[in-house]
Protein backbone atom coordinates (compact mmCIF):
# COMPACT_ATOMS: atom_id res chain seq x y z
CA UNK A 1 0.00 0.00 0.00
CA UNK A 2 2.77 2.31 1.15
CA UNK A 3 4.70 1.33 -2.53
CA UNK A 4 1.85 2.21 -4.17
CA UNK A 5 1.35 6.10 -2.53
CA UNK A 6 4.54 6.70 -3.24
CA UNK A 7 4.14 6.05 -6.82
CA UNK A 8 1.02 7.79 -7.13
CA UNK A 9 2.31 11.00 -5.35
CA UNK A 10 5.14 10.64 -7.96
CA UNK A 11 2.98 10.37 -10.65
CA UNK A 12 0.68 13.10 -9.29
CA UNK A 13 3.95 15.51 -8.90
CA UNK A 14 4.84 14.93 -12.51
CA UNK A 15 1.47 15.93 -14.07
CA UNK A 16 1.48 18.93 -11.93
CA UNK A 17 4.99 19.91 -13.29
CA UNK A 18 4.03 19.75 -16.76
CA UNK A 19 1.83 22.39 -16.38
CA UNK A 20 3.29 25.92 -17.32
CA UNK A 21 3.58 28.01 -14.12
CA UNK A 22 2.32 31.16 -16.28
CA UNK A 23 -0.84 29.12 -16.79
CA UNK A 24 -2.16 30.29 -13.18
CA UNK A 25 -1.23 33.81 -13.33
CA UNK A 26 -3.04 36.61 -14.31
CA UNK A 27 -2.22 38.26 -18.12
CA UNK A 28 -3.32 41.60 -18.68
CA UNK A 29 -4.13 41.78 -22.73
CA UNK A 30 -2.84 44.77 -24.98
CA UNK A 31 -5.22 47.32 -25.63
CA UNK A 32 -6.76 50.02 -27.92
CA UNK A 33 -5.46 53.13 -26.72
CA UNK A 34 -6.06 55.71 -29.25
CA UNK A 35 -7.55 55.87 -32.96
CA UNK A 36 -6.62 58.94 -35.20
CA UNK A 37 -8.61 59.21 -38.43
CA UNK A 38 -6.90 60.55 -41.37
CA UNK A 39 -7.17 63.97 -41.90
CA UNK A 40 -7.04 66.10 -45.19
CA UNK A 41 -4.39 68.25 -43.42
CA UNK A 42 -3.49 69.24 -39.45
CA UNK A 43 -2.05 72.92 -38.41
CA UNK A 44 1.62 73.25 -38.40
CA UNK A 45 3.03 71.58 -35.15
CA UNK A 46 6.04 71.22 -33.52
CA UNK A 47 5.60 67.78 -32.27
CA UNK A 48 7.83 65.20 -33.50
CA UNK A 49 5.95 62.12 -35.48
CA UNK A 50 6.42 58.84 -33.81
CA UNK A 51 5.76 56.83 -37.04
CA UNK A 52 4.66 57.73 -40.72
CA UNK A 53 2.13 56.11 -42.27
CA UNK A 54 0.66 56.35 -46.13
CA UNK A 55 -1.84 56.47 -48.35
CA UNK A 56 -1.38 56.31 -52.20
CA UNK A 57 -3.75 58.94 -53.39
CA UNK A 58 -2.58 58.37 -57.46
CA UNK A 59 -0.15 57.38 -59.87
CA UNK A 60 3.30 57.59 -57.45
CA UNK A 61 1.73 60.20 -55.30
CA UNK A 62 1.44 59.49 -51.82
CA UNK A 63 -0.25 61.40 -48.08
CA UNK A 64 2.15 60.67 -45.82
CA UNK A 65 0.62 61.38 -42.48
CA UNK A 66 2.89 61.89 -38.85
CA UNK A 67 1.71 60.26 -35.82
CA UNK A 68 2.46 61.48 -32.70
CA UNK A 69 3.55 59.29 -29.46
CA UNK A 70 0.24 59.82 -28.24
CA UNK A 71 -1.70 58.43 -31.12
CA UNK A 72 -2.72 61.85 -32.67
CA UNK A 73 -1.49 62.97 -36.03
CA UNK A 74 0.59 65.89 -36.31
CA UNK A 75 1.92 66.15 -39.27
CA UNK A 76 0.27 65.10 -43.69
CA UNK A 77 2.26 65.53 -46.04
CA UNK A 78 2.13 64.92 -50.01
CA UNK A 79 4.87 63.46 -52.26
CA UNK A 80 6.52 63.44 -54.04
CA UNK A 81 4.28 66.27 -55.72
CA UNK A 82 3.83 66.43 -59.40
CA UNK A 83 6.20 68.91 -60.21
CA UNK A 84 9.84 69.06 -58.11
CA UNK A 85 11.46 72.79 -57.84
CA UNK A 86 15.06 72.40 -58.05
CA UNK A 87 17.73 74.78 -56.28
CA UNK A 88 18.62 76.07 -60.44
CA UNK A 89 14.72 76.77 -61.05
CA UNK A 90 14.18 73.78 -63.10
CA UNK A 91 11.58 71.73 -62.42
CA UNK A 92 10.94 68.04 -62.92
CA UNK A 93 7.71 66.45 -63.83
CA UNK A 94 6.53 63.32 -61.87
CA UNK A 95 2.75 63.54 -63.08
CA UNK A 96 1.69 60.28 -63.90
CA UNK A 97 4.51 58.23 -63.32
CA UNK A 98 4.97 55.34 -61.02
CA UNK A 99 6.91 55.03 -58.28
CA UNK A 100 7.42 54.19 -54.49
CA UNK A 101 7.89 55.87 -51.20
CA UNK A 102 10.70 55.15 -48.40
CA UNK A 103 11.42 56.72 -45.43
CA UNK A 104 12.49 56.19 -41.13
CA UNK A 105 9.67 55.02 -39.22
CA UNK A 106 9.84 58.67 -37.63
CA UNK A 107 9.92 60.23 -41.17
CA UNK A 108 13.10 62.23 -40.24
CA UNK A 109 13.75 62.35 -44.12
CA UNK A 110 11.57 60.57 -47.07
CA UNK A 111 12.96 58.77 -50.32
CA UNK A 112 10.69 58.43 -53.47
CA UNK A 113 11.71 56.11 -56.03
CA UNK A 114 10.32 55.79 -59.71
CA UNK A 115 8.96 52.43 -60.69
CA UNK A 116 11.55 52.68 -63.90
CA UNK A 117 14.33 54.66 -63.88
CA UNK A 118 17.50 54.95 -62.32
CA UNK A 119 16.45 58.82 -60.24
CA UNK A 120 15.95 58.84 -56.52
CA UNK A 121 14.62 62.13 -55.00
CA UNK A 122 15.27 62.72 -51.56
CA UNK A 123 13.08 65.14 -49.42
CA UNK A 124 13.55 66.55 -45.97
CA UNK A 125 10.66 65.46 -42.64
CA UNK A 126 8.68 68.89 -43.96
CA UNK A 127 8.53 67.70 -47.53
CA UNK A 128 10.92 70.21 -49.37
CA UNK A 129 13.02 68.64 -52.17
CA UNK A 130 17.13 68.40 -50.73
CA UNK A 131 18.58 66.48 -53.77
CA UNK A 132 18.51 64.07 -56.42
CA UNK A 133 20.76 60.61 -57.11
CA UNK A 134 21.18 57.87 -60.10
CA UNK A 135 20.22 54.65 -57.87
CA UNK A 136 18.73 51.58 -59.55
CA UNK A 137 17.67 49.57 -56.93
CA UNK A 138 14.51 48.98 -54.83
CA UNK A 139 15.10 50.74 -51.77
CA UNK A 140 13.64 50.62 -48.62
CA UNK A 141 14.88 53.10 -45.32
CA UNK A 142 15.77 51.14 -42.32
CA UNK A 143 13.81 52.07 -39.19
CA UNK A 144 15.96 54.63 -37.28
CA UNK A 145 17.12 55.79 -41.29
CA UNK A 146 20.72 55.69 -40.24
CA UNK A 147 21.06 53.09 -43.13
CA UNK A 148 19.36 52.42 -46.49
CA UNK A 149 18.62 48.54 -48.00
CA UNK A 150 18.86 48.91 -51.89
CA UNK A 151 17.79 45.30 -53.50
CA UNK A 152 18.64 43.96 -56.93
CA UNK A 153 15.94 43.68 -59.30
CA UNK A 154 16.29 39.57 -59.19
CA UNK A 155 17.21 39.95 -55.27
CA UNK A 156 20.07 38.59 -55.69
CA UNK A 157 22.12 41.04 -54.12
CA UNK A 158 21.50 43.54 -50.97
CA UNK A 159 23.47 46.39 -50.40
CA UNK A 160 23.53 48.54 -47.48
CA UNK A 161 24.24 51.87 -47.65
CA UNK A 162 24.20 55.57 -45.49
CA UNK A 163 22.03 58.15 -46.40
CA UNK A 164 24.46 59.69 -49.08
CA UNK A 165 24.27 56.38 -50.99
CA UNK A 166 27.99 55.14 -49.94
CA UNK A 167 27.48 51.38 -49.60
CA UNK A 168 28.71 50.03 -46.34
CA UNK A 169 27.66 46.61 -46.71
CA UNK A 170 26.99 43.92 -50.21
CA UNK A 171 25.84 40.78 -49.66
CA UNK A 172 24.94 38.41 -52.60
CA UNK A 173 23.04 35.47 -52.62
CA UNK A 174 20.78 32.49 -54.91
CA UNK A 175 17.45 34.89 -54.19
CA UNK A 176 16.87 36.73 -50.83
CA UNK A 177 13.45 35.83 -49.75
CA UNK A 178 13.84 36.79 -46.39
CA UNK A 179 14.90 40.04 -44.45
CA UNK A 180 14.85 41.53 -40.95
CA UNK A 181 16.58 44.80 -40.40
CA UNK A 182 17.37 47.23 -37.92
CA UNK A 183 19.93 50.01 -37.74
CA UNK A 184 20.15 50.79 -33.86
CA UNK A 185 23.71 51.37 -33.22
CA UNK A 186 22.68 49.64 -29.17
CA UNK A 187 22.47 46.50 -30.83
CA UNK A 188 25.19 44.19 -29.86
CA UNK A 189 24.47 40.75 -31.42
CA UNK A 190 23.28 41.88 -34.80
CA UNK A 191 21.57 44.17 -37.12
CA UNK A 192 20.69 42.19 -40.08
CA UNK A 193 19.44 38.30 -41.10
CA UNK A 194 19.32 37.70 -44.83
CA UNK A 195 17.34 34.55 -45.95
CA UNK A 196 18.03 32.92 -49.36
CA UNK A 197 16.28 30.41 -51.30
CA UNK A 198 18.91 28.10 -50.77
CA UNK A 199 18.69 27.90 -47.32
CA UNK A 200 21.81 29.87 -46.55
CA UNK A 201 21.36 32.28 -44.18
CA UNK A 202 23.35 35.53 -43.42
CA UNK A 203 23.66 37.56 -40.48
CA UNK A 204 25.25 40.97 -40.01
CA UNK A 205 26.45 43.55 -37.82
CA UNK A 206 27.25 46.84 -40.03
CA UNK A 207 28.62 48.68 -37.39
CA UNK A 208 30.54 46.34 -36.34
CA UNK A 209 31.29 45.29 -40.03
CA UNK A 210 31.35 41.49 -39.50
CA UNK A 211 29.14 38.82 -40.40
CA UNK A 212 28.31 35.08 -40.89
CA UNK A 213 26.71 32.80 -43.48
CA UNK A 214 25.51 29.07 -42.65
CA UNK A 215 23.47 26.65 -44.70
CA UNK A 216 20.06 25.54 -42.64
CA UNK A 217 18.78 23.33 -45.73
CA UNK A 218 17.73 22.97 -48.71
CA UNK A 219 14.95 25.69 -48.76
CA UNK A 220 14.42 28.68 -46.49
CA UNK A 221 11.01 28.92 -46.67
CA UNK A 222 10.44 31.36 -43.23
CA UNK A 223 13.09 33.42 -41.10
CA UNK A 224 12.79 35.64 -38.19
CA UNK A 225 15.93 36.96 -36.08
CA UNK A 226 15.15 38.57 -32.70
CA UNK A 227 18.53 40.99 -32.33
CA UNK A 228 17.47 41.81 -28.71
CA UNK A 229 18.10 38.01 -27.10
CA UNK A 230 20.05 37.05 -30.73
CA UNK A 231 17.34 33.98 -31.29
CA UNK A 232 16.87 32.79 -34.70
CA UNK A 233 13.75 30.93 -35.74
CA UNK A 234 13.12 29.71 -39.48
CA UNK A 235 11.53 27.38 -41.43
CA UNK A 236 13.46 24.78 -43.65
CA UNK A 237 12.95 22.12 -46.27
CA UNK A 238 15.29 19.07 -45.56
CA UNK A 239 15.76 15.35 -47.03
CA UNK A 240 15.02 12.47 -44.77
CA UNK A 241 15.27 9.01 -45.08
CA UNK A 242 12.24 7.11 -44.00
CA UNK A 243 11.84 3.04 -44.43
CA UNK A 244 14.67 3.61 -47.09
CA UNK A 245 12.21 5.87 -48.64
CA UNK A 246 13.65 9.96 -49.38
CA UNK A 247 10.99 12.58 -48.91
CA UNK A 248 10.96 16.00 -48.15
CA UNK A 249 10.04 17.49 -44.62
CA UNK A 250 9.77 20.96 -43.47
CA UNK A 251 11.48 21.61 -39.88
CA UNK A 252 11.27 24.63 -37.60
CA UNK A 253 14.90 25.30 -36.46
CA UNK A 254 15.89 27.42 -33.32
CA UNK A 255 19.08 28.75 -33.05
CA UNK A 256 21.49 31.07 -31.04
CA UNK A 257 23.84 33.78 -32.73
CA UNK A 258 26.62 35.80 -31.71
CA UNK A 259 29.09 38.34 -33.73
CA UNK A 260 31.98 38.81 -31.89
CA UNK A 261 34.30 41.56 -33.33
CA UNK A 262 37.74 40.60 -34.23
CA UNK A 263 40.28 42.19 -32.20
CA UNK A 264 42.24 44.60 -34.46
CA UNK A 265 44.86 47.95 -33.65
CA UNK A 266 41.91 49.76 -35.98
CA UNK A 267 38.45 49.36 -37.16
CA UNK A 268 37.52 47.58 -39.60
CA UNK A 269 36.98 49.73 -43.60
CA UNK A 270 34.81 46.76 -44.88
CA UNK A 271 32.46 43.95 -43.94
CA UNK A 272 34.77 40.58 -43.00
CA UNK A 273 33.34 37.24 -42.23
CA UNK A 274 33.76 35.11 -39.01
CA UNK A 275 33.95 31.46 -38.29
CA UNK A 276 31.22 31.29 -36.02
CA UNK A 277 28.44 29.23 -36.76
CA UNK A 278 24.62 29.38 -35.35
CA UNK A 279 24.18 26.98 -31.57
CA UNK A 280 21.00 25.15 -33.04
CA UNK A 281 18.77 24.76 -29.68
CA UNK A 282 15.75 23.04 -31.25
CA UNK A 283 15.44 20.90 -34.63
CA UNK A 284 11.10 20.04 -34.75
CA UNK A 285 9.54 18.45 -37.47
CA UNK A 286 6.14 20.17 -38.79
CA UNK A 287 3.29 17.88 -38.92
CA UNK A 288 2.94 19.84 -42.73
CA UNK A 289 4.86 20.81 -45.81
CA UNK A 290 4.59 25.01 -45.95
CA UNK A 291 2.00 25.83 -48.61
CA UNK A 292 3.15 29.42 -48.10
CA UNK A 293 5.62 31.99 -46.38
CA UNK A 294 4.58 31.80 -42.75
CA UNK A 295 4.37 34.73 -40.76
CA UNK A 296 6.80 34.23 -37.21
CA UNK A 297 7.11 36.06 -34.08
CA UNK A 298 9.73 35.06 -31.72
CA UNK A 299 8.07 36.10 -28.32
CA UNK A 300 10.13 35.50 -24.98
CA UNK A 301 10.86 32.04 -24.61
CA UNK A 302 8.01 30.85 -27.31
CA UNK A 303 7.85 30.75 -31.46
CA UNK A 304 4.84 31.40 -33.02
CA UNK A 305 3.64 31.04 -36.46
CA UNK A 306 0.72 30.34 -39.14
CA UNK A 307 0.57 27.35 -41.60
CA UNK A 308 -1.92 25.27 -43.14
CA UNK A 309 -3.47 22.98 -40.22
CA UNK A 310 -2.21 19.38 -41.01
CA UNK A 311 -6.04 18.32 -40.17
CA UNK A 312 -8.71 20.56 -39.88
CA UNK A 313 -11.28 18.42 -39.01
CA UNK A 314 -9.12 16.81 -35.80
CA UNK A 315 -7.99 20.23 -35.40
CA UNK A 316 -11.59 22.05 -35.02
CA UNK A 317 -12.77 18.80 -33.40
CA UNK A 318 -15.02 17.67 -35.42
CA UNK A 319 -15.59 14.57 -37.79
CA UNK A 320 -13.84 14.15 -40.99
CA UNK A 321 -16.65 14.97 -43.71
CA UNK A 322 -16.25 13.84 -47.59
CA UNK A 323 -16.06 18.15 -48.79
CA UNK A 324 -13.64 19.21 -46.15
CA UNK A 325 -10.40 19.86 -47.32
CA UNK A 326 -7.28 19.56 -44.67
CA UNK A 327 -5.24 22.32 -47.20
CA UNK A 328 -8.55 25.00 -46.29
CA UNK A 329 -7.79 25.40 -42.99
CA UNK A 330 -5.18 28.04 -41.31
CA UNK A 331 -3.46 27.11 -38.05
CA UNK A 332 -1.23 28.52 -35.14
CA UNK A 333 1.69 27.14 -34.36
CA UNK A 334 3.81 27.61 -31.06
CA UNK A 335 6.01 26.24 -28.61
CA UNK A 336 5.76 26.14 -24.99
CA UNK A 337 9.59 26.94 -23.52
CA UNK A 338 12.93 26.24 -25.61
CA UNK A 339 12.14 22.04 -25.44
CA UNK A 340 9.03 21.43 -25.55
CA UNK A 341 7.07 19.98 -28.84
CA UNK A 342 5.10 21.98 -31.16
CA UNK A 343 1.75 23.13 -30.72
CA UNK A 344 -0.77 23.79 -32.32
CA UNK A 345 -4.59 25.57 -32.82
CA UNK A 346 -6.94 25.84 -35.93
CA UNK A 347 -7.97 29.72 -36.62
CA UNK A 348 -10.05 29.57 -39.83
CA UNK A 349 -10.75 28.92 -43.08
CA UNK A 350 -7.61 30.17 -45.94
CA UNK A 351 -10.01 30.15 -48.43
CA UNK A 352 -11.94 33.66 -49.24
CA UNK A 353 -15.65 32.02 -49.93
CA UNK A 354 -15.94 31.16 -46.06
CA UNK A 355 -17.61 34.50 -44.97
CA UNK A 356 -15.53 37.66 -44.35
CA UNK A 357 -14.64 37.44 -40.68
CA UNK A 358 -13.12 33.98 -41.45
CA UNK A 359 -11.28 34.32 -45.08
CA UNK A 360 -8.36 34.68 -45.47
CA UNK A 361 -5.71 35.21 -48.47
CA UNK A 362 -2.73 33.02 -47.59
CA UNK A 363 -0.56 35.57 -50.03
CA UNK A 364 2.14 36.30 -47.34
CA UNK A 365 1.79 40.06 -47.81
CA UNK A 366 -1.58 40.02 -46.29
CA UNK A 367 0.08 38.78 -42.72
CA UNK A 368 1.73 41.15 -40.68
CA UNK A 369 3.36 39.85 -37.61
CA UNK A 370 5.47 41.76 -34.31
CA UNK A 371 5.89 41.15 -30.85
CA UNK A 372 3.97 43.12 -28.02
CA UNK A 373 4.40 43.42 -24.83
CA UNK A 374 2.41 42.23 -22.00
CA UNK A 375 2.27 43.58 -18.29
CA UNK A 376 4.31 40.42 -17.58
CA UNK A 377 6.37 39.08 -20.30
CA UNK A 378 5.59 39.61 -24.30
CA UNK A 379 3.50 38.04 -26.15
CA UNK A 380 2.65 37.15 -30.54
CA UNK A 381 1.36 39.68 -32.28
CA UNK A 382 -0.69 38.90 -35.89
CA UNK A 383 -2.78 40.69 -38.15
CA UNK A 384 -4.53 40.49 -41.59
CA UNK A 385 -6.45 42.67 -44.17
CA UNK A 386 -9.37 40.60 -43.49
CA UNK A 387 -9.63 41.86 -40.18
CA UNK A 388 -8.54 38.93 -38.20
CA UNK A 389 -6.03 40.02 -35.06
CA UNK A 390 -4.88 37.40 -33.35
CA UNK A 391 -2.60 37.62 -29.80
CA UNK A 392 -0.74 34.64 -28.52
CA UNK A 393 2.21 33.08 -26.24
CA UNK A 394 2.60 29.74 -24.91
CA UNK A 395 -0.21 29.16 -23.71
CA UNK A 396 -1.82 29.21 -27.00
CA UNK A 397 -4.52 32.08 -28.31
CA UNK A 398 -5.23 34.41 -25.84
CA UNK A 399 -7.35 36.95 -27.95
CA UNK A 400 -8.65 37.20 -31.15
CA UNK A 401 -10.99 39.53 -33.40
CA UNK A 402 -12.57 40.08 -36.68
CA UNK A 403 -12.82 43.55 -36.84
CA UNK A 404 -9.12 45.29 -37.06
CA UNK A 405 -8.56 44.87 -40.53
CA UNK A 406 -4.78 46.26 -41.18
CA UNK A 407 -3.04 47.62 -44.12
CA UNK A 408 0.27 48.46 -42.09
CA UNK A 409 1.90 46.81 -38.66
CA UNK A 410 4.69 48.99 -36.75
CA UNK A 411 6.25 47.34 -33.87
CA UNK A 412 7.94 49.07 -31.21
CA UNK A 413 8.23 46.83 -28.55
CA UNK A 414 5.99 48.80 -25.71
CA UNK A 415 3.12 49.49 -28.55
CA UNK A 416 1.87 48.53 -32.10
CA UNK A 417 0.25 51.01 -34.50
CA UNK A 418 -1.88 48.97 -36.79
CA UNK A 419 -2.76 50.98 -40.30
CA UNK A 420 -6.81 50.69 -41.24
CA UNK A 421 -8.41 52.47 -44.18
CA UNK A 422 -9.02 55.33 -42.37
CA UNK A 423 -6.69 56.13 -39.90
CA UNK A 424 -4.32 54.55 -37.48
CA UNK A 425 -5.18 52.44 -34.10
CA UNK A 426 -2.94 52.49 -31.47
CA UNK A 427 -2.25 49.27 -29.22
CA UNK A 428 -0.65 48.68 -25.98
Amino acid sequence: MILRLVFAALGATWVFWQIPFSSTAEIKLPEVTAFSAFPDSVPASDKAAAAVFYRRTGPGQYKVFGLGADGSIVRTLSLPGEQIQKADQTSISLAGKEGYITAPENGAYFIWYPQLGQQVYVFNEQGSFLWEKDESHYLQVLPRGRYIMAAAGDHSRMIFMNPDFKTQADFQGVLFTRFIVDDNPDLKNAQICLGSLDGEVIIAHIDHKVYLRQKLGYALKSLLCNFETSELAAIVERTVTVDKIQKQVDFLIRAKFALKVPKEDKPAETMKPISAELDITGTLELPVRTVMASPMVISDDTVCFLQSAPDAATAAGTKQSAEADSTDQLALYYTRGSRNKLQQAAIGSIRSNAGAAQAFDHSPDLWKSTTIKLAKGSACLFVHRSGRLIVANERGILLQRNDMPAERLIGTGNAAYLQMANGVLTLR
